[in-house]
């Protein structure tokens, strides 16, 4: 998602140098190889589509271990790399400045986020209710285009998935909806209360996860409800959020809990991710949840400001993929359904399940790369050129 931004959602680029402070570096902070796990993240969202895709058209769906079914977990990632992210731009900026520009967080977030959105969107609706009815091809695509024109532009199209079988082109859009509501709420909380940061994400974090909690019992029976409320991890970007606030105000003492600073507790951490990623020993969903929180925080701050870090995630082509990750994100679906159209048309595949799976994972993969990139080159950096005209 973002949205991390998606990306899942978080455009800037947010960072800083090791071992510096933020007045050190000027007005813009990088953190090195955040943009890798962006990359890392799109791609557990992609191949976990994937499967699915093949077994709704008839296709062979091998997948073997628990990362074929990690999307869903990668996107709480996303929620909370947004959090640490955009809550450390806005801590940064008003130490620099001494207050926030609402106005011009929002413009940042409209540039990077809203084209590639109602892009896909867009696309999206015209492919189901106009493309698939006139080729003679069944969707149920049972919602009239005003419930969701109304619906995605409001940004709710988390309760557009729960209310309508949306397709897979349109499905990912769920996320970016969730964090543009964490983004409208949040830069003015923080600007108001930027001393009260950590308490307010501590609040959110224990009162998100109880009613996670009190949804996966759903004492009420309502299960369209339940879906919508379960999407709302609002507990993931309040601990991103806590980090950032850690980090930018405690950096030493954050930096010195044993989490970051021996090496066989980092490696234990990332033991524990290896584990829930390839391996997903069953646990209670209370438990899983809030491993995930604790993982996620935890591998953001050591990827992005621990010197002692053993967990090497960046280099050069992981780094440029992150860059362009939210159309990764966001265009995998249609990189899909054209690699599956493709195998559903040709037979010379049939009989070799490894050449099979070689060849559809690379032109899946290929081909949602090279849609996010020339989307990213010829429709998404020209827009964000135009916040020149707009920040003040």
């Amino acid at each position: 998602m973002q949205a991390a931004s998606i990306q899942t959602t978080t455009s800037a680029k947010p960072v800083i140098a090791l071992g510096r402070t933020p007045a050190s570096v000027g007005p813009r902070t990088y953190f090195s190889g955040l943009d890798s796990l962006r990359f890392y993240a799109a791609f557990l969202v992609l191949i976990g589509h994937i499967h699915l895709n093949q077994q709704s058209v008839g296709l062979p769906d091998p997948n073997y271990g628990a990362i074929f079914y990690r999307g869903a977990p990668s996107v709480s990632f996303f929620f909370t790399l947004s959090g640490f992210l955009i809550t450390y731009l806005l801590l940064d900026e008003h130490a620099r400045t001494g207050e926030i520009s609402v106005r011009d967080f929002y413009v940042r977030r409209i540039l990077r986020i809203w084209p590639l959105y109602f892009l896909v969107i867009g696309f999206g609706l015209t492919f189901y209710k106009i493309i698939l009815p006139r080729l003679g091809i069944y969707h149920a695509a049972e919602y009239s285009v005003w419930t969701a024109v109304a619906l995605y532009g409001l940004f709710l199209p988390s309760l557009m998935n729960n209310l309508y079988v949306v397709g897979g082109i349109l499905n990912p859009a769920w996320s970016i909806g969730v964090e543009e509501q964490f983004y409208l709420l949040w830069a003015p909380v923080v600007r108001k209360c930027h001393g009260k940061v950590p308490q307010i994400c501590s609040a959110v974090l224990v009162l998100s996860l109880a009613a996670f909690a009190f949804n996966q019992i759903n004492p009420f029976g309502l299960t369209r409800m339940q879906g919508f409320l379960l999407q709302l991890k609002f507990h993931f970007m309040a601990a991103g959020g806590i980090c950032a606030w850690l980090l930018h105000n405690r950096r030493g003492q954050l930096l010195g809990f044993p989490i970051f600073r021996y090496r066989v507790v980092q490696w234990l951490f990332a033991l524990l991710l290896l584990e829930f990623l390839f391996i997903g020993t069953p646990r209670h969903w209370i438990i899983d949840e809030s491993m995930q929180v604790i993982l996620y925080s935890w591998l953001i701050v050591d990827v992005a400001a621990n010197p002692r870090r053993v967990v090497k995630t960046r280099t050069r082509i992981t780094e440029w993929l992150g860059e362009i990750s939210y159309g990764i994100y966001m265009y995998h679906m249609v990189a899909v359904y054209m690699t599956s159209w493709y195998f559903k048309a040709t037979s010379w595949w049939q009989g070799n399940l490894v050449l099979y799976v070689v060849s559809y994972y690379a032109m899946a993969i290929g081909l949602t790369v090279l849609l996010a990139y020339l989307s990213h080159r010829c429709f998404e950096k020209p827009i964000l050129r135009l916040k020149r005209r707009f920040l003040r």
